[in-house]
């Protein structure tokens, strides 16, 4: 018989939990809980898998032994990618930590401890049943929310249906009491709408949105550059990291890039494609026409569900002002979706790196070679970045440029290993003093630490400080999984590096790191598939 809840727990608090178990299996339920010594073990057993996967509810008995669990971590998310229904249960006051906070962000919960002692147990028993979880046959046409909780006295205050909310940390968020919640989803009826918006998102988005928990998802194609002389091609790449950064900076919005849409390029634009590969609502295609010191950029803003263009703006002005254009392109995708753009995100948005359009060329420029990981290329990226230096003293991404580029030199063994490892950490610490709030920069930092240093600790505290400063950042979600797996944290890697594939869906190389910490976890579906996903890539354009 499969069972209607599966708990997770700490062996430091088995007599709590059993006593909460035994009263909900006296009210019929069938509960499932490991009442082996398994969870003192190295191995984490099939059975225990097995049960998660049959049961209906999972209920996370949390408590300061729990959440240091490594046992626990790894049954949350397995219950999280399952999509089982979550009960997180507060045994007692504490933080979330960082290995659970992306499985329970916005789910609500139950703060056990702050009930009275006599019938807390009941409580948690009438919440289950109202979540449909071991219902009557004759009570499961009852609508969700419709019943009430008796009344329930909890430290000297009247609970009516909801308990007061722990405090969590991080992205966690304000939680509320999970019957309150159950009430307000009754009373909303499935109302949907994009993070942060104000308009409802067109009916033939509802369903796309649903699946990316209400983030619009912007593919940014690769923009097509036409110009006589092959140097003025650099405002395409230009543009493209212009407009990530302006419109990433939107609440509830999140573009696709790079990597990912490289497949993309000319007559490869296939919008059914896109929409399914990438799993985005929309896209922006871009072209531009360079004519000496004149740029005409052409922006067309497509539906991808029906592959209609929403709306097309042309825009006709000089290299040094080209980028201004991001504020307006932002703003009119803001007003697109119904999202309201605060004043601080505006000036954010409308903010450059460096007011010397000349340095910002020979950033961007040097940014391409790079990539290339060429050696020739990578070389004269240090010329480049040196020349923007000099142009603006203060410009703090081409100080980043100069670290990232002396430290893959390093890498590729194409520099002496002192010189790579004191350049590239010098010129690290120059940006940060320069824009201590540049995500790239921390990422840079962090790899030094990482390749070269091999403090792992050290490294993930600045991959981390990166994703703090930019949630949307793919590199660093990716750089800090493989940190996660060198250390052998298996299950944080996992989830690291599965946020990082949701914003550069197919990098192969993050697709093939990917599988590492889930063959670890014994994840071999999820591993071959990324396998396979990375190494034919080149097709999937066709």
């Amino acid at each position: 018989m499969s069972p209607d809840v599966f708990i997770s727990y700490s062996r430091e608090d088995q007599q709590q939990v059993v006593k909460l178990v035994e009263h909900l299996r006296g009210q019929g339920l069938n509960v499932w809980m490991d009442e082996t010594d398994i969870h003192g073990a190295t191995i984490w057993t099939k059975e225990i898998v097995e049960a998660i996967r049959a049961a209906d509810l999972f209920i996370l008995a949390i408590s300061n032994h729990s959440t240091g669990s490594k046992n626990v971590v790894k049954e949350l998310a397995l219950a999280s990618e399952r999509e089982k229904i979550i009960l997180p249960i507060y045994l007692e006051q504490c933080e979330i930590p960082e290995t659970m906070e992306y499985q329970l962000a916005g789910i609500q919960n139950i703060a056990l401890h702050t009930l009275d002692k006599g019938k807390a147990y009941e409580f948690v028993h009438q919440t289950i049943r109202r979540l449909g979880v071991g219902q009557p046959k004759q009570d499961e046409n009852q609508a969700l929310g419709q019943a009430t909780a008796a009344p329930i006295q909890g430290h000297g205050t009247t609970v009516t249906g909801h308990m007061p909310p722990p405090k969590a940390k991080g992205s966690a968020g304000m939680w509320v009491g999970i019957a309150a919640a159950l009430v307000m989803v009754a009373a909303i009826g499935g109302w949907f709408a994009i993070k942060g918006s104000n308009k409802t998102p067109a009916p033939a988005l509802h369903s796309m949105l649903q699946k990316t928990n209400g983030e619009a998802r912007i593919a940014l194609l690769p923009i097509e550059v036409s110009a006589s002389v092959e140097g003025d091609k650099w405002v395409g790449t230009g543009m493209g990291t212009q407009l990530k950064a302006a419109i990433n900076k939107l609440d509830g919005v999140t573009v696709i890039s790079g990597v990912s849409v490289n497949a993309y390029r000319g007559a490869n634009r296939d919008i059914n494609k896109i929409r399914d590969n990438l799993s985005v609502h929309y896209i922006i295609d871009c072209e531009m026409a360079v004519a000496g010191k004149n740029i005409t950029t052409t922006i067309d803003f497509i539906n991808a569900v029906d592959s209609q263009t929403i709306w097309s703006e042309t825009y006709e002005d000089k290299v040094e002002t080209i980028f201004d254009i991001k504020s307006a392109v932002a703003s009119r995708i803001a007003d697109t979706i119904g999202i309201k753009v605060a004043t601080a995100t505006a000036q954010a948005i409308g903010k450059m790196s460096t007011e010397n359009s000349e340095a910002f060329k020979l950033y961007t420029k040097g940014r391409v070679l790079w990539y290339s990981r060429s050696q020739a290329g990578m070389r004269q990226s240090l010329k480049l970045y040196e020349q923007a230096i000099a142009l603006d003293p203060e410009f703090a991404e081409a100080y980043s440029g100069m670290a990232d580029s002396y430290s893959m030199l390093g890498v590729y063994s194409y520099m002496d290993v002192d010189i790579k490892r004191k350049k590239s950490r010098e010129f690290a610490i120059e940006s940060i003093t320069r824009n201590s709030n540049l995500a790239e920069t921390y990422v840079s930092l962090a790899w030094i630490q990482f390749a070269h240093d091999w403090k792992f600790k050290e490294s993930e505290k600045n991959y981390r400080k990166a994703v703090e400063l930019d949630p949307k950042f793919a590199q660093a979600f990716h750089w800090l999984g493989i940190n996660l797996t060198s250390q052998g944290r298996f299950d944080e890697a996992y989830l690291i590096l599965k946020k990082a594939l949701e914003l550069d869906p197919v990098n192969h190389v993050i697709l093939l790191n990917f599988s590492v910490p889930s063959i670890e976890l014994e994840k071999y579906d999820e591993a071959e598939a990324a396998n396979k996903k990375g190494l034919t890539l080149k097709d999937i354009s066709k």
